[in-house]
């Protein structure tokens, strides 16, 4: 072989083998560790012969990950720019988020990714071909995207610390736990309530469990079977399953002492009780320094004791509160609600909207409520938690003890 045959031969050989590295490197995931608070991936899809696309996501090691509903349909049947999306897509065990796809006015289909909880995400190369060969996978860019926050199914916010449930049925607390209000026992959990220094959570089998310090008696529920749980200032209270209320611990204003007959909710205040019948109206008992007992007529829906007031939820959708208002908190704004929350000295309802509207005393923030739609609320004795559509919890005010420091584990 001459020298220029040589030189030929090896120059050849090198550009194939960058050609070579240069595929490889498209190939290989990313060197940089991957953060354990993130996920990242690509979505990839290909056309079938009967003109429809089928996609789903790629992990970093090269594994697709096919939803269940992954079918775009051919253009022919698919609205322009009308957003369609895959079930879940699943890594791990975790729903990470859908992928969307939209036809686009030149025949192409775009392609993006929406985040558990989050906003949807665009990635560089998003758009699918016209002319793309059937069979034949194609790939967006790589997007990174946060781990899913844990989704719960209820909230409840206490004197100084914050219980939740979590989809899975568990028990999470955070704040305060000089008490131990937030060592919550294992198992899985249909209701929680958060009390001033105390928590009881309803359990699935229908039992009661409650914890703290326990020296003053406030965690000794009576072994039956029950519906509902309410924790208080210093008392709690449950609906058993024929429908009667039973109390225990602190009696000094005839708290625990609740009138004969069926009830469909409670709810424990300061030093006072309330049920909500079945026939709609609300009977109270225990303290009535400030009329906080003192009911006014008429048909409820729900019913929530403060420290010294109470408000009830009227069938219209209005919001009547009664008792003690030295900050306002018995000004209920006007409106239709459907859910109400009161605690020490403010009181906090779901509009029909989904707005939350607080209203009485707001020395740490606790009726600053954050933009947005909620499903549940929740007032603490200086802080309000609410539960989001997504499952996400958010809580603002008082946070002295990390009361409304949501955990994202």
């Amino acid at each position: 072989m001459t020298h220029a045959l040589r030189s030929a031969a090896v120059a050849s050989l090198a550009a194939l083998a960058a050609l070579a590295a240069l595929l490889a490197a498209d190939l290989t995931p990313p060197a940089q560790a991957q953060s354990e608070d993130e996920t990242t991936g690509r979505i990839v899809a290909r056309r079938l012969a009967n003109g429809r696309v089928e996609f789903g996501w790629q992990t970093p090691s090269g594994a697709r990950v096919l939803p269940q509903s992954r079918y775009f349909p051919a253009p022919a049947d698919a609205t322009v720019d009308r957003w369609l999306r895959s079930s879940p897509v699943e890594v791990g065990g975790v729903a990470i988020g859908r992928i969307n796809a939209r036809l686009r006015s030149d025949g192409r289909i775009e392609f993006a990714f929406t985040p558990t909880g989050g906003e949807r995400i665009l990635p560089a190369q998003r758009n699918f071909p016209t002319d793309a060969t059937v069979g034949r996978w194609l790939r967006s860019t790589e997007i990174t995207i946060a781990a899913p926050a844990p989704r719960y199914i209820a909230v409840s916010a206490g004197g100084a610390h914050t219980c939740a449930i979590r989809e899975s049925g568990t028990i999470e607390c955070w704040g305060s736990n000089y008490y131990g209000q937030r060592n919550a026992p294992a198992g899985s959990y249909t209701a929680v309530s958060a009390g001033r220094s105390h928590t009881c959570g309803l359990r699935s089998n229908g039992e009661i469990a409650c914890w703290e310090g326990n020296n003053r008696g406030q965690s000794d529920a009576p072994a039956r079977n029950y519906t509902a749980v309410s924790s208080g200032w210093s008392h709690a209270c449950a609906i058993r399953e024929i429908g009667d209320i039973t109390c225990w611990w602190n009696n000094s204003y005839g708290q625990r002492n609740a009138p004969a007959g069926s009830y469909t909710a409670v709810s424990t205040g300061g030093y006072h009780t309330c049920g909500l019948r079945e026939s709609g109206a609300i009977a109270c008992w225990g303290n009535n320094e400030w009329g906080q007992t003192d009911t006014p007529a008429g048909s409820y829906t729900a019913v929530s004791a403060g420290r010294s007031h109470t408000c009830g939820l009227r069938s219209n959708g209005e919001i009547a509160c009664w008792g003690w208002n030295h900050r306002g908190q018995s000004d209920a704004p006007a409106g239709s609600y459907t859910a109400v929350s009161a605690s020490e000295a403010h009181t906090c309802a779901i509009r029909d909207s989904g707005e939350i509207a607080c209203w009485g005393w707001n020395h740490s923030g606790q009726s600053d409520v954050p933009a947005g739609s909620f499903t549940a609320v929740s007032a603490g004795r200086l802080h309000t938690c609410g539960l989001r559509e997504s499952g996400a919890i958010e809580c603002w005010g008082d946070n002295y003890f990390g009361q409304t420091d949501v955990p994202t584990d």
